[in-house]
Protein backbone atom coordinates (compact mmCIF):
# COMPACT_ATOMS: atom_id res chain seq x y z
CA UNK A 1 0.00 0.00 0.00
CA UNK A 2 1.40 3.64 -0.91
CA UNK A 3 2.60 5.61 2.32
CA UNK A 4 2.91 9.67 2.36
CA UNK A 5 6.09 11.62 3.76
CA UNK A 6 5.56 14.70 5.74
CA UNK A 7 8.62 16.92 6.98
CA UNK A 8 7.95 19.27 9.91
CA UNK A 9 11.05 21.55 10.82
CA UNK A 10 10.98 23.95 14.01
CA UNK A 11 14.55 25.82 15.61
CA UNK A 12 14.60 25.01 19.21
CA UNK A 13 16.89 27.05 22.03
CA UNK A 14 17.10 26.77 25.60
CA UNK A 15 15.46 24.22 28.27
CA UNK A 16 12.09 23.06 30.51
CA UNK A 17 10.15 24.21 27.00
CA UNK A 18 7.67 22.48 24.83
CA UNK A 19 6.93 23.01 20.63
CA UNK A 20 4.15 22.14 18.80
CA UNK A 21 4.18 21.06 15.54
CA UNK A 22 0.73 20.44 13.87
CA UNK A 23 -0.05 17.99 10.36
CA UNK A 24 -2.99 16.35 8.98
CA UNK A 25 -3.47 13.03 8.83
CA UNK A 26 -5.87 11.92 5.80
CA UNK A 27 -8.33 9.18 6.32
CA UNK A 28 -7.40 5.36 5.79
CA UNK A 29 -3.94 5.76 7.49
CA UNK A 30 -3.30 2.46 9.60
CA UNK A 31 0.25 3.75 11.15
CA UNK A 32 2.17 6.49 11.70
CA UNK A 33 6.44 6.31 11.74
CA UNK A 34 7.82 9.56 13.29
CA UNK A 35 11.58 10.16 13.36
CA UNK A 36 13.51 13.19 15.20
CA UNK A 37 16.56 14.49 13.75
CA UNK A 38 18.28 17.47 15.22
CA UNK A 39 21.80 19.14 12.90
CA UNK A 40 23.46 19.46 16.15
CA UNK A 41 23.59 17.63 20.04
CA UNK A 42 20.35 18.63 21.97
CA UNK A 43 17.95 17.01 24.67
CA UNK A 44 15.03 16.45 23.11
CA UNK A 45 12.15 13.61 22.57
CA UNK A 46 8.94 13.64 20.39
CA UNK A 47 5.50 12.85 21.31
CA UNK A 48 1.69 12.61 19.18
CA UNK A 49 -1.60 14.34 20.53
CA UNK A 50 -4.55 13.08 18.09
CA UNK A 51 -7.26 15.29 16.49
CA UNK A 52 -8.91 15.89 20.16
CA UNK A 53 -6.04 18.52 20.41
CA UNK A 54 -2.91 19.22 22.51
CA UNK A 55 -4.54 20.96 25.38
CA UNK A 56 -3.85 20.59 29.34
CA UNK A 57 -5.22 16.78 30.36
CA UNK A 58 -6.24 16.23 26.68
CA UNK A 59 -7.56 12.78 25.65
CA UNK A 60 -5.76 13.30 22.63
CA UNK A 61 -2.50 12.36 24.62
CA UNK A 62 -1.06 9.28 22.20
CA UNK A 63 2.15 9.24 24.35
CA UNK A 64 5.74 10.97 24.32
CA UNK A 65 10.01 9.54 24.66
CA UNK A 66 12.73 11.14 27.06
CA UNK A 67 16.21 11.94 25.03
CA UNK A 68 16.42 7.99 24.62
CA UNK A 69 13.97 7.44 21.84
CA UNK A 70 14.42 9.24 18.22
CA UNK A 71 11.80 7.04 16.53
CA UNK A 72 8.43 5.76 16.95
CA UNK A 73 5.62 4.11 15.64
CA UNK A 74 1.75 4.47 16.26
CA UNK A 75 -0.69 1.62 14.87
CA UNK A 76 -4.07 0.49 15.21
CA UNK A 77 -3.35 -2.49 17.54
CA UNK A 78 0.37 -2.02 18.08
CA UNK A 79 3.01 0.74 18.97
CA UNK A 80 6.35 1.82 20.74
CA UNK A 81 5.73 1.51 24.48
CA UNK A 82 4.89 4.77 25.81
CA UNK A 83 2.74 4.87 23.06
CA UNK A 84 -1.05 4.14 23.39
CA UNK A 85 -2.52 2.24 20.11
CA UNK A 86 -5.54 2.30 18.93
CA UNK A 87 -7.76 4.21 15.80
CA UNK A 88 -5.93 6.49 13.88
CA UNK A 89 -8.40 9.43 12.74
CA UNK A 90 -8.62 11.61 9.98
CA UNK A 91 -7.88 15.41 11.18
CA UNK A 92 -5.38 17.53 12.52
CA UNK A 93 -2.40 16.15 14.86
CA UNK A 94 -0.13 17.67 16.88
CA UNK A 95 3.67 16.44 17.10
CA UNK A 96 4.85 17.96 20.90
CA UNK A 97 8.69 18.62 20.80
CA UNK A 98 9.85 18.55 24.32
CA UNK A 99 12.94 20.62 24.96
CA UNK A 100 15.28 19.15 27.65
CA UNK A 101 17.89 21.36 26.56
CA UNK A 102 19.72 23.11 23.53
CA UNK A 103 22.78 24.77 24.44
CA UNK A 104 22.96 26.02 20.99
CA UNK A 105 19.90 27.07 18.14
CA UNK A 106 19.41 23.68 16.97
CA UNK A 107 17.14 23.45 13.94
CA UNK A 108 14.93 20.10 14.43
CA UNK A 109 13.02 17.76 12.04
CA UNK A 110 10.46 15.59 12.24
CA UNK A 111 9.96 13.15 9.38
CA UNK A 112 6.49 11.38 9.41
CA UNK A 113 5.70 8.41 7.39
CA UNK A 114 1.81 8.03 7.14
CA UNK A 115 0.94 4.18 6.44
CA UNK A 116 -2.23 3.03 4.49
CA UNK A 117 -2.73 -0.82 4.91
CA UNK A 118 -5.41 -3.22 5.44
CA UNK A 119 -8.15 -2.41 8.06
CA UNK A 120 -8.10 -3.95 11.36
CA UNK A 121 -10.25 -3.55 14.29
CA UNK A 122 -8.37 -1.25 16.85
CA UNK A 123 -7.02 -2.17 20.16
CA UNK A 124 -8.98 -1.00 23.47
CA UNK A 125 -7.64 -1.73 27.00
CA UNK A 126 -8.37 -4.16 28.92
CA UNK A 127 -10.13 -4.43 32.38
CA UNK A 128 -8.64 -3.42 35.64
CA UNK A 129 -7.34 -6.49 37.84
CA UNK A 130 -10.48 -7.04 40.44
CA UNK A 131 -10.16 -8.72 44.00
CA UNK A 132 -7.62 -10.64 44.07
CA UNK A 133 -7.62 -11.75 47.64
CA UNK A 134 -10.86 -10.85 49.30
CA UNK A 135 -9.56 -10.80 53.19
CA UNK A 136 -8.03 -8.34 55.51
CA UNK A 137 -4.35 -8.67 56.01
CA UNK A 138 -1.26 -6.44 55.63
CA UNK A 139 0.20 -6.61 51.78
CA UNK A 140 3.78 -5.71 51.16
CA UNK A 141 4.23 -3.42 47.45
CA UNK A 142 6.43 -1.53 45.72
CA UNK A 143 4.53 2.12 44.57
CA UNK A 144 7.17 2.63 41.72
CA UNK A 145 8.72 0.79 39.10
CA UNK A 146 9.56 1.33 35.66
CA UNK A 147 8.62 -0.50 32.40
CA UNK A 148 10.19 -0.33 28.96
CA UNK A 149 7.35 2.47 28.35
CA UNK A 150 10.05 4.76 30.19
CA UNK A 151 12.38 6.03 27.46
CA UNK A 152 14.98 6.20 30.10
CA UNK A 153 14.51 1.96 31.30
CA UNK A 154 14.03 0.79 27.97
CA UNK A 155 18.09 2.41 26.98
CA UNK A 156 19.06 1.10 30.02
CA UNK A 157 18.53 -2.65 28.42
CA UNK A 158 16.88 -4.43 31.49
CA UNK A 159 13.45 -2.67 30.91
CA UNK A 160 10.83 -5.54 31.90
CA UNK A 161 7.29 -5.49 30.92
CA UNK A 162 4.15 -5.23 33.00
CA UNK A 163 3.69 -9.41 33.05
CA UNK A 164 7.53 -9.52 33.60
CA UNK A 165 7.45 -7.65 36.87
CA UNK A 166 4.11 -9.19 37.45
CA UNK A 167 6.95 -12.28 37.08
CA UNK A 168 9.36 -10.34 39.63
CA UNK A 169 7.00 -9.29 42.23
CA UNK A 170 5.98 -13.48 42.42
CA UNK A 171 9.72 -13.87 43.12
CA UNK A 172 10.18 -11.40 45.91
CA UNK A 173 6.94 -12.52 47.49
CA UNK A 174 5.34 -9.00 47.10
CA UNK A 175 1.47 -8.92 46.58
CA UNK A 176 1.33 -5.46 44.34
CA UNK A 177 3.18 -3.44 42.05
CA UNK A 178 2.45 -0.06 41.20
CA UNK A 179 3.57 0.51 37.04
CA UNK A 180 4.26 3.88 37.53
CA UNK A 181 6.18 5.13 34.00
CA UNK A 182 7.36 8.72 32.54
CA UNK A 183 4.20 10.64 31.17
CA UNK A 184 2.79 7.56 29.72
CA UNK A 185 -0.35 4.95 30.22
CA UNK A 186 0.12 2.66 27.99
CA UNK A 187 2.11 0.20 30.69
CA UNK A 188 -1.12 -0.18 32.25
CA UNK A 189 -3.79 -1.09 29.28
CA UNK A 190 -3.97 -4.92 29.98
CA UNK A 191 -3.04 -5.12 33.40
CA UNK A 192 -5.44 -8.04 35.08
CA UNK A 193 -4.08 -10.05 31.73
CA UNK A 194 -0.48 -8.85 32.15
CA UNK A 195 -0.64 -9.66 36.32
CA UNK A 196 -1.51 -12.77 36.77
CA UNK A 197 -2.36 -15.23 39.46
CA UNK A 198 -2.04 -13.71 43.19
CA UNK A 199 -0.54 -9.91 41.78
CA UNK A 200 -2.17 -6.65 42.02
CA UNK A 201 -0.68 -4.56 39.62
CA UNK A 202 -1.77 -0.92 39.54
CA UNK A 203 -2.39 1.61 37.02
CA UNK A 204 -0.06 4.42 37.11
CA UNK A 205 2.08 7.19 35.92
CA UNK A 206 4.99 9.20 37.38
CA UNK A 207 4.18 12.72 36.39
CA UNK A 208 7.73 14.25 35.48
CA UNK A 209 7.78 17.95 35.21
CA UNK A 210 11.68 18.51 34.04
CA UNK A 211 12.58 20.82 36.29
CA UNK A 212 9.63 21.48 39.05
CA UNK A 213 9.29 17.90 40.36
CA UNK A 214 8.25 14.11 39.55
CA UNK A 215 4.89 13.08 41.46
CA UNK A 216 4.25 8.67 41.49
CA UNK A 217 0.57 8.24 40.63
CA UNK A 218 -0.88 4.88 41.30
CA UNK A 219 -4.81 3.18 41.80
CA UNK A 220 -6.40 5.59 38.60
CA UNK A 221 -7.82 3.98 35.68
CA UNK A 222 -6.24 2.26 32.46
CA UNK A 223 -6.32 5.12 30.08
CA UNK A 224 -5.89 8.18 32.69
CA UNK A 225 -3.56 10.18 31.47
CA UNK A 226 -2.06 12.80 33.82
CA UNK A 227 -0.59 16.02 32.13
CA UNK A 228 3.14 16.94 33.11
CA UNK A 229 3.35 19.86 31.47
CA UNK A 230 3.41 21.93 35.28
CA UNK A 231 4.49 25.12 36.53
CA UNK A 232 4.50 26.47 39.96
CA UNK A 233 1.83 29.15 41.00
CA UNK A 234 4.62 31.70 41.32
CA UNK A 235 5.51 31.67 37.39
CA UNK A 236 3.49 31.94 34.10
CA UNK A 237 1.35 29.28 33.00
CA UNK A 238 2.82 26.93 30.30
CA UNK A 239 1.19 26.96 26.76
CA UNK A 240 -1.11 24.40 27.39
CA UNK A 241 0.03 23.97 30.68
CA UNK A 242 -1.94 23.20 34.53
CA UNK A 243 -1.54 23.67 38.19
CA UNK A 244 -0.44 20.55 40.59
CA UNK A 245 -3.92 21.26 42.13
CA UNK A 246 -5.89 20.50 38.54
CA UNK A 247 -3.63 17.13 38.41
CA UNK A 248 -3.99 16.29 42.13
CA UNK A 249 -7.95 16.70 41.32
CA UNK A 250 -7.92 14.13 38.60
CA UNK A 251 -6.34 11.57 40.58
CA UNK A 252 -8.67 12.07 43.07
CA UNK A 253 -11.61 11.35 40.91
CA UNK A 254 -10.54 8.84 39.28
CA UNK A 255 -9.63 7.23 42.81
CA UNK A 256 -6.04 6.97 42.60
CA UNK A 257 -3.28 8.30 45.07
CA UNK A 258 -0.50 11.01 44.24
CA UNK A 259 2.80 11.60 46.06
CA UNK A 260 5.41 14.03 45.79
CA UNK A 261 8.54 11.62 44.66
CA UNK A 262 11.99 11.84 45.84
CA UNK A 263 10.91 15.54 47.20
CA UNK A 264 14.47 16.42 48.03
CA UNK A 265 16.59 14.69 45.40
CA UNK A 266 18.87 17.13 43.47
CA UNK A 267 17.30 17.83 40.62
CA UNK A 268 14.21 16.60 40.82
CA UNK A 269 13.39 18.07 44.40
CA UNK A 270 9.33 18.92 44.47
CA UNK A 271 8.87 22.73 43.97
CA UNK A 272 4.98 23.38 44.38
CA UNK A 273 5.19 23.17 48.33
CA UNK A 274 4.32 26.44 48.53
CA UNK A 275 1.61 26.28 46.29
CA UNK A 276 0.45 23.31 49.21
CA UNK A 277 0.85 26.56 51.86
CA UNK A 278 -1.46 28.61 50.02
CA UNK A 279 -4.25 26.47 48.71
CA UNK A 280 -4.50 22.78 50.40
CA UNK A 281 -6.04 21.42 47.62
CA UNK A 282 -2.77 22.05 45.68
CA UNK A 283 -1.12 19.14 48.46
CA UNK A 284 -0.33 15.90 47.53
CA UNK A 285 -1.65 12.53 49.44
CA UNK A 286 1.37 11.71 50.47
CA UNK A 287 5.85 12.00 50.05
CA UNK A 288 8.18 9.32 48.76
CA UNK A 289 9.97 9.71 51.78
CA UNK A 290 11.49 6.66 51.10
CA UNK A 291 13.19 5.94 47.54
CA UNK A 292 15.36 2.86 46.89
CA UNK A 293 18.59 2.77 49.05
CA UNK A 294 18.61 5.01 52.49
CA UNK A 295 20.53 8.22 51.34
CA UNK A 296 20.91 11.80 52.16
CA UNK A 297 18.39 12.90 50.11
CA UNK A 298 15.59 10.33 52.05
CA UNK A 299 16.68 11.25 55.20
CA UNK A 300 15.84 15.33 53.87
CA UNK A 301 12.69 13.80 52.47
CA UNK A 302 12.11 12.59 56.17
CA UNK A 303 12.44 15.78 57.59
CA UNK A 304 10.79 17.25 55.48
CA UNK A 305 7.88 15.27 55.71
CA UNK A 306 8.15 15.58 59.34
CA UNK A 307 7.58 19.34 59.26
CA UNK A 308 4.69 18.89 57.22
CA UNK A 309 3.16 16.79 60.08
CA UNK A 310 3.81 19.52 62.83
CA UNK A 311 2.34 21.86 60.59
CA UNK A 312 -1.14 20.24 60.65
CA UNK A 313 -0.47 18.53 56.90
CA UNK A 314 -2.47 15.45 56.57
CA UNK A 315 -0.11 13.32 53.77
CA UNK A 316 0.93 10.05 54.43
CA UNK A 317 4.67 8.55 53.88
CA UNK A 318 5.13 5.60 51.61
CA UNK A 319 8.30 4.25 49.50
CA UNK A 320 9.13 2.71 46.15
CA UNK A 321 12.16 1.14 44.59
CA UNK A 322 12.42 3.82 41.63
CA UNK A 323 13.42 0.41 39.43
CA UNK A 324 14.09 1.11 35.93
CA UNK A 325 14.74 -2.74 35.25
CA UNK A 326 16.61 -5.02 36.88
CA UNK A 327 20.38 -5.03 37.63
CA UNK A 328 20.41 -1.19 37.15
CA UNK A 329 22.12 -1.03 40.52
CA UNK A 330 23.80 -3.43 42.53
CA UNK A 331 22.26 -4.94 45.68
CA UNK A 332 18.41 -3.23 44.37
CA UNK A 333 15.62 -5.02 43.75
CA UNK A 334 11.98 -5.20 43.86
CA UNK A 335 10.67 -4.04 46.81
CA UNK A 336 13.22 -2.06 47.95
CA UNK A 337 11.74 -0.01 50.17
CA UNK A 338 8.42 -1.97 50.40
CA UNK A 339 5.39 -0.37 51.66
CA UNK A 340 3.30 -2.57 53.85
CA UNK A 341 -0.45 -1.85 53.92
CA UNK A 342 -3.23 -3.24 56.21
CA UNK A 343 -6.05 -3.47 53.68
CA UNK A 344 -9.94 -5.01 54.18
CA UNK A 345 -8.53 -6.95 50.75
CA UNK A 346 -6.06 -7.16 47.79
CA UNK A 347 -7.67 -5.12 45.18
CA UNK A 348 -7.60 -1.44 43.70
CA UNK A 349 -10.12 0.55 45.92
CA UNK A 350 -9.42 -0.89 49.56
CA UNK A 351 -5.53 -0.81 49.40
CA UNK A 352 -5.39 2.77 47.20
CA UNK A 353 -8.07 4.20 50.09
CA UNK A 354 -5.87 2.63 52.92
CA UNK A 355 -2.53 3.70 51.20
CA UNK A 356 -3.86 7.49 51.31
CA UNK A 357 -4.98 7.13 54.86
CA UNK A 358 -1.70 5.94 55.93
CA UNK A 359 -2.98 2.39 56.68
CA UNK A 360 0.83 1.66 56.51
CA UNK A 361 4.87 1.49 57.20
CA UNK A 362 7.69 1.25 54.97
CA UNK A 363 10.19 -1.42 55.44
CA UNK A 364 13.72 -1.65 53.51
CA UNK A 365 13.08 -5.28 52.24
CA UNK A 366 10.11 -7.20 51.57
CA UNK A 367 11.18 -9.16 54.64
CA UNK A 368 12.46 -6.39 56.41
CA UNK A 369 11.55 -5.05 59.85
CA UNK A 370 7.84 -4.98 60.70
CA UNK A 371 6.73 -2.40 62.96
CA UNK A 372 3.01 -2.66 64.37
CA UNK A 373 1.76 0.70 66.00
CA UNK A 374 -0.95 1.13 68.26
CA UNK A 375 -2.74 3.80 70.33
CA UNK A 376 -5.50 3.52 73.48
CA UNK A 377 -7.07 5.56 75.91
CA UNK A 378 -8.05 4.67 79.68
CA UNK A 379 -11.56 4.74 78.12
CA UNK A 380 -11.61 2.41 75.39
CA UNK A 381 -10.83 4.17 72.72
CA UNK A 382 -7.89 2.40 70.09
CA UNK A 383 -6.47 2.68 67.15
CA UNK A 384 -3.36 1.81 64.46
CA UNK A 385 -1.36 3.23 61.88
CA UNK A 386 -2.97 6.50 60.30
CA UNK A 387 -5.70 6.38 62.53
CA UNK A 388 -6.84 8.46 65.05
CA UNK A 389 -7.45 9.11 69.11
CA UNK A 390 -10.19 12.26 70.02
CA UNK A 391 -9.57 12.89 73.72
CA UNK A 392 -9.91 15.63 76.13
CA UNK A 393 -6.22 17.73 76.65
CA UNK A 394 -4.09 15.72 79.52
CA UNK A 395 -5.75 12.07 78.69
CA UNK A 396 -2.97 9.58 78.95
CA UNK A 397 -2.84 7.66 75.73
CA UNK A 398 -1.07 4.35 75.97
CA UNK A 399 1.55 3.85 73.04
CA UNK A 400 2.76 0.52 71.40
CA UNK A 401 4.81 -0.20 69.03
CA UNK A 402 5.59 -4.63 68.65
CA UNK A 403 8.69 -4.94 66.07
CA UNK A 404 9.10 -8.21 64.23
CA UNK A 405 13.13 -8.44 63.43
CA UNK A 406 14.58 -5.49 64.57
CA UNK A 407 17.04 -7.16 67.34
CA UNK A 408 19.98 -5.17 68.34
CA UNK A 409 18.21 -2.17 65.98
CA UNK A 410 16.83 1.12 67.91
CA UNK A 411 13.21 2.15 68.09
CA UNK A 412 12.43 5.71 68.28
CA UNK A 413 9.20 6.80 68.83
CA UNK A 414 8.17 10.53 67.74
CA UNK A 415 5.51 13.29 68.43
CA UNK A 416 5.02 16.78 67.06
CA UNK A 417 8.04 18.03 69.70
CA UNK A 418 10.63 16.01 68.59
CA UNK A 419 11.49 12.03 70.27
CA UNK A 420 8.96 10.82 72.72
CA UNK A 421 11.38 7.55 73.66
CA UNK A 422 13.74 5.24 72.57
CA UNK A 423 14.69 2.08 72.96
CA UNK A 424 17.55 -0.47 72.15
CA UNK A 425 15.64 -3.88 70.68
CA UNK A 426 16.41 -6.86 73.15
CA UNK A 427 14.55 -9.38 70.53
CA UNK A 428 12.95 -10.12 66.94
CA UNK A 429 9.61 -10.27 68.88
CA UNK A 430 9.57 -6.97 70.66
CA UNK A 431 6.88 -5.01 72.25
CA UNK A 432 8.01 -1.25 73.45
CA UNK A 433 5.08 0.62 75.20
CA UNK A 434 5.19 4.15 76.43
CA UNK A 435 2.35 7.09 77.36
CA UNK A 436 1.75 10.08 75.83
CA UNK A 437 -1.04 12.84 77.57
CA UNK A 438 -2.43 14.72 75.21
CA UNK A 439 -1.43 18.27 75.00
CA UNK A 440 -3.73 21.23 73.75
CA UNK A 441 -3.74 21.70 69.98
CA UNK A 442 -3.60 17.80 69.25
CA UNK A 443 -0.47 15.38 68.50
CA UNK A 444 0.93 12.37 66.38
CA UNK A 445 3.13 9.94 67.17
CA UNK A 446 5.07 7.65 64.65
CA UNK A 447 7.96 5.65 64.82
CA UNK A 448 11.35 4.24 63.21
CA UNK A 449 13.93 1.45 63.39
CA UNK A 450 17.14 2.55 62.64
CA UNK A 451 20.26 -0.18 62.31
CA UNK A 452 22.85 0.77 65.63
CA UNK A 453 26.20 2.12 65.27
CA UNK A 454 28.01 5.20 64.00
CA UNK A 455 27.66 7.55 61.49
CA UNK A 456 27.61 5.56 58.26
CA UNK A 457 27.48 9.04 55.61
CA UNK A 458 27.78 12.61 55.87
CA UNK A 459 25.23 14.47 57.96
CA UNK A 460 22.34 14.86 57.76
CA UNK A 461 22.30 11.24 57.21
CA UNK A 462 21.85 9.21 60.44
CA UNK A 463 22.21 5.37 61.05
CA UNK A 464 20.60 3.67 58.56
CA UNK A 465 16.54 3.37 58.32
CA UNK A 466 14.95 -0.33 58.62
CA UNK A 467 11.51 0.47 59.13
CA UNK A 468 9.55 3.84 59.51
CA UNK A 469 5.58 4.19 60.03
CA UNK A 470 2.76 6.43 59.46
CA UNK A 471 1.72 8.42 61.89
CA UNK A 472 -1.38 8.36 64.77
CA UNK A 473 -3.39 10.99 64.92
CA UNK A 474 -4.36 12.44 68.75
CA UNK A 475 -6.88 15.30 68.09
CA UNK A 476 -8.04 17.63 71.22
CA UNK A 477 -11.82 17.20 71.93
CA UNK A 478 -14.34 15.36 73.99
CA UNK A 479 -14.09 11.89 72.37
CA UNK A 480 -16.79 9.78 70.85
CA UNK A 481 -17.05 7.38 74.22
CA UNK A 482 -19.82 5.52 73.15
CA UNK A 483 -18.62 4.03 69.49
CA UNK A 484 -16.32 1.32 71.02
CA UNK A 485 -12.77 0.68 70.18
CA UNK A 486 -11.55 0.67 66.35
CA UNK A 487 -10.43 -2.53 65.29
CA UNK A 488 -7.01 -2.69 66.08
CA UNK A 489 -5.57 -5.89 63.56
CA UNK A 490 -3.27 -7.98 64.95
CA UNK A 491 -0.06 -8.62 63.14
CA UNK A 492 0.05 -10.92 60.36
Amino acid sequence: MPSTEVLLTERVFGGAGYRYLPFDVPAGVTGLGLRLEADRPALIGVGLFDPRGAGFSSPGFRGITGTERREVFLGLRDATPGFTPGPLPAGRWTVIIPVYLAILPTRVTVRIIMERGQPTEALSAGALPGVVRPVPGWYRGDLHCHTEASTDAWAGGNALTASEWADQARASRLDFLALTDHNVVSQNLHLARDAGPGVLLLAGEEVTSPIHGHAVVCGITPEQWLDFRLSPGWLPRLRHGGRIEEVVSMVRRAGGYIAAAHPTSPFMSWQFLADGVRRPEARPDGLEVWNGRWSRANELALRLWHRLLCAGWHVAANGGSDLHGLETEVGLSPGTPTTVVRTSALAREPLVEAVRAGRSFVTARPDGVEIYLTASTPRGQATFTGGCLQAPPGTCVVVRALVRGGAGMRLTLFHRRGALASTTLRSDEDLFETALPLRVGGDFVRAEVRRSGRRWAPAPVQEPMEALTNPIWLFEGAGSWDSGSEYAPPPP
